[in-house]
């Protein structure tokens, strides 16, 4: 992407400023606010704690937003731009009370610069967002039985051994029940979106992107990571969330096994793109993979349970032998379905 991409300092203050309705906070390289609109005064105006020089981070959580800001500096490093996105979407909180955002963030200037001063554009969703909303909880019980029929279509055609009477059994009923099921589920979910909009959160990512970037933060734990890219498929992530479940998995696995053999697989499926983690050993019991779904994430928005951020973004996860010697977490993320596929 050129530098024309991005606008100038002026031309970009004078956007933001007049023609958004939601708050605008401009920062330097070490997140500390040079200026604001009134829209974001009016946000945190009754704490009277926005002023220059304050640094962003006392305002809102500071995890979300240098995540956001390492992948947006991660899209310049690759070779291939054509997938970069102007900014990157995400939840965030602010500090010390249940006041929640969904906020965009962008570079105000090209990161070859050196400088990498941000702009964030917050918008309030504490009316319908919280953590445990009763009707989002209502619909991830029609949610995990429908991702498990579709991920068991999907896990049938990858075991050739299964007797084909068997086979043409299982498939027949699951793909008809897969049919019946999604289409009532969609129903259901476009009549409550009007009211919880869940999803407005996450973003759109090809895995060419995502797998990479999956690559590059699991590196850093030094977990190997094997990708299949391809760049006209896509996913809806929170991608915060999705690093805090990858980490949390990460660290599970290596309570029971040596760590350093642990490895990840990232590959495209006919329905679901696939993180795998494999390991030598055994696999994990089903009972510990649901206690875990259970268990509440530290750094969450909200503290929220695995299971729940996994099932915002409609994804699941399963424990598999992967062959005689090794075991297998995969964790499924649907692909995005385009109108002419």
């Amino acid at each position: 992407l050129s530098d024309s991409f991005y606008m100038d300092q002026g031309s970009l203050l004078k956007t933001i400023l007049y023609e958004l309705k939601d708050g605008v906070i401009v920062c330097d390289s070490g997140a500390r606010i040079t200026l604001f609109n009134q829209a974001a005064e009016d946000l945190f105006g009754q704490y009277k704690l926005l002023k220059k020089g304050l640094s962003l981070y006392a305002l809102c959580y500071q995890p979300p937003v240098e995540e956001a800001l390492h992948l947006l500096a991660y899209q310049h490093s690759l070779s291939s731009q054509a997938q970069m996105l102007p900014y990157i979407q995400f939840i965030n909180k602010a500090v010390g009370r249940n006041q929640y955002f969904r906020c965009r963030v962008s570079f105000s200037s090209p990161p070859s610069a050196g400088k990498k001063s941000f702009v964030l554009v917050l918008e309030d969703i504490s009316a319908w967002y919280t953590p445990e909303n009763p009707l989002l909880l209502k619909i991830e019980e029609f949610r995990a039985p429908m991702t498990n029929i579709r991920a068991a279509v999907e896990n049938l055609t990858e075991y050739p051994e299964m007797s084909p009477v068997m086979r043409s059994a299982f498939e027949n009923v699951l793909v008809q029940e897969t049919h019946n099921l999604t289409k009532a589920f969609d129903d259901l979910a476009r009549s409550c979106n009007v009211l919880m909009q869940t999803q407005n959160h996450l973003m759109e990512l090809s895995t060419e992107v995502l797998f990479n970037y999956v690559a590059h933060h699991l590196g850093h734990q030094g977990i190997p990571v094997t990708a299949t890219p391809d760049t006209a498929i896509c996913v809806k992530v929170d991608i915060y969330g999705l690093l805090l479940i990858l980490d949390f998995l990460a660290d599970k696995i290596g309570l029971e096994q040596t760590k350093k053999e642990l490895t990840c697989k990232a590959h495209v499926g006919e329905q679901f793109i696939f993180l795998d983690f494999i390991w030598p050993g055994k696999y994990m019991a089903t009972g510990s993979v649901s206690a875990m779904l259970e268990e509440q994430l530290e750094y969450s928005l909200g503290e929220m349970p695995l299971g729940s951020l996994l099932h915002v973004m409609d994804g699941d996860i399963w424990s598999q032998q992967h062959n005689k010697k090794k075991s297998m977490l995969r964790l499924a993320l649907p692909i995005v379905k385009r109108a002419d596929n």
